[in-house]
């Protein structure tokens, strides 16, 4: 029988990594898919490769003088809430993510941001961590801050995201009932990463790109205006976060 109370924890596996304190920045924008990410590296000075794990890989260099850390931060709930651990742990205080959603209400278009101010726990992972009634929530002031500055760039809302593991599981349903209760949109990831950052008492902040709509139908993933959001996505981040 498992004597020790937990297997591992993300302050030793960081340090399996040879992870130092003081490597990251203070503030981090998180991205989930590695081409994402790898355009936020590309937008950096000077950036230096803090670590690679299984395929997650982050990197902190300036922008506009500024120290930020950039990343994949996971596809998935489950990803997703062990790499923010591990980010969270590794000293960062403020985490931007970056993501893309699903719309949720006729009014939101392909390409148009969404600022999450609510978040509705569909997810597995976070079973783990907290209780069943656990709200997680984003940083009010933050949030508040990358919605004025994303209201510059292009067509933002702002709402609930409902974050589910089943993607060929969003019935009408289901859909339906998390619409009721505020969602504006739906992703895979937010739910985890805010709860985690919540549990390490970090401000947390996200904006998403569209990329489909469950009320229209529409598929956006290989749309331009989905890919052109992704790169204003980016840079949007980035200034915000050098300003921070």
């Amino acid at each position: 029988m498992m004597q020790r109370d937990v297997h591992m924890n993300a302050k030793a596996l960081l340090e399996t990594l040879q992870f130092r304190p003081g490597d990251f920045g203070k503030i981090a924008v998180i991205s989930g898919q590695p081409q994402r990410a790898k355009m936020s590296v590309e937008q950096l000075e000077n950036p230096v490769k803090n670590f690679t794990f299984l395929g997650y890989t982050f990197w902190t260099g300036t922008y506009n003088g500024k120290k930020i850390t950039v990343g994949n931060g996971g596809f998935y709930a489950p990803d997703s809430a062990f790499v923010t651990e591990l980010i969270c742990e590794g000293g960062i205080d403020t985490l931007i993510r970056i993501g893309s959603c699903g719309a949720l209400s006729k009014d939101i278009q392909i390409g148009d941001f969404v600022i999450g101010d609510k978040i509705l726990r569909g997810d597995g992972a976070t079973r783990y961590y907290v209780d069943d009634n656990y709200v997680a929530k984003v940083d009010k002031s933050l949030t508040d801050k990358l919605e004025k500055a994303f209201k510059n760039i292009s067509g933002t809302h702002r709402g609930g995201i409902w974050t589910t593991d089943a993607i060929f599981r969003e019935t009408k349903e289901i859909v339906n009932g998390y619409i009721d209760k505020g969602a504006v949109a739906v992703d895979m990831v937010t739910s985890p990463f805010v709860t985690v950052a919540n549990l390490y008492k970090k401000k947390a902040a996200v904006v998403m790109a569209v990329s489909d709509s469950l009320i229209t139908g529409e598929m956006g993933f290989t749309d331009y205006r989905y890919f052109e959001a992704e790169m204003k996505m980016i840079k949007g981040a980035l200034d915000f976060a050098s300003q921070m």
